[in-house]
């Protein structure tokens, strides 16, 4: 392995290939990491029962405020896994920016 401007490069056969300085940034990586939320999201979703809901009584706080409904029980996990995947793509874009930033 050679040490070029902050990146690793590796040579497997003949072809040079860019490592980058963050295992973060490796798209490999994030792509990987979706489809693993991805699967878990369809576990959950036909894991959990589609009728059992949870009652949110309303709130009201001056102009702002929502009546009260019935949330879904099924769609709380996915909502958590989104955010998962949310912070794992801006986690990436954050690793590749700084990647680029120190070339």
């Amino acid at each position: 392995m050679k040490a070029s401007s902050g990146a690793l490069e590796r040579s497997v056969a003949g072809v040079e290939a860019e490592i980058p300085a963050s295992p973060a940034a490796s798209q490999r990586r994030m792509w990987t990491a979706l489809a693993v939320l991805a699967a878990l999201g369809m576990l959950a979703w036909f894991t959990l029962d589609g009728t059992a809901t949870l009652p949110v009584k309303g709130y009201s706080f001056g102009g702002f405020g929502f009546n009260s409904f019935a949330l879904k029980v099924r769609w709380i996990p996915e909502l958590i896994l989104g955010l998962f995947a949310f912070r794992v793509v801006t986690a990436n874009m954050r690793a590749r920016l700084e990647d680029q930033n120190r070339k």
